[in-house]
């Protein structure tokens, strides 16, 4: 029997058909599986597997019992290692859950001090502009100062000039 290829596009991955494919393949496989056993084998005589409640089950679980002991000393462990595992696997999850959050939070704050550092930075540089305006300002107030006395002793001085 040869076995069909799954084609998968791996540019545009859809996983419906994909999941289609390999639904028909196997329903293939079992289809013709089945033909084949039923052709093989003969059904029991007397023995009904399908039901649940029947003479088999309980002839079973008759046949089983001595070994239940040993069944549960293999399954149990396993059980528990198992439930550890998960609760191991569920707890450490949470905690990545939560460094994540934690995370995300420092970011934000790393960001927020970088934009704060930017903005005082702007600040100095806005108030050194401003400082030295100042200066410049007050200079030119002097300036003036000294110009308008000037402009006063020469105004006295012509009102002398022509009052005399």
């Amino acid at each position: 029997m040869e076995r069909e290829k799954i084609a998968i596009d791996y540019d545009h991955i859809d996983v419906a058909r994909i999941m289609e494919q390999i639904k028909e393949q196997t329903a293939a496989e079992a289809g013709s599986e089945s033909r084949a056993s039923s052709t093989e084998a003969a059904p029991i005589a007397g023995i009904d597997f399908a039901a649940g409640q029947g003479k088999a089950r309980r002839i079973l679980l008759k046949v089983m019992s001595p070994f239940s002991p040993l069944i549960k000393l293999f399954t149990l462990p396993v059980h528990e290692e198992l439930r550890r595992a998960v609760l191991i696997l569920d707890h450490a999850n949470r905690r990545l859950d939560g460094l994540e959050k934690e995370r995300e939070r420092l970011d934000r704050l790393q960001e927020y001090t970088k934009l704060l550092h930017h903005l005082c930075h702007n600040l100095v540089i806005e108030l050194s502009k401003l400082k030295i305006e100042e200066e410049t300002l007050k200079t030119k107030a002097r300036i003036m100062e000294k110009d308008f006395e000037s402009l006063g002793k020469r105004e006295k001085a012509l009102e002398k000039e022509i009052l005399k």
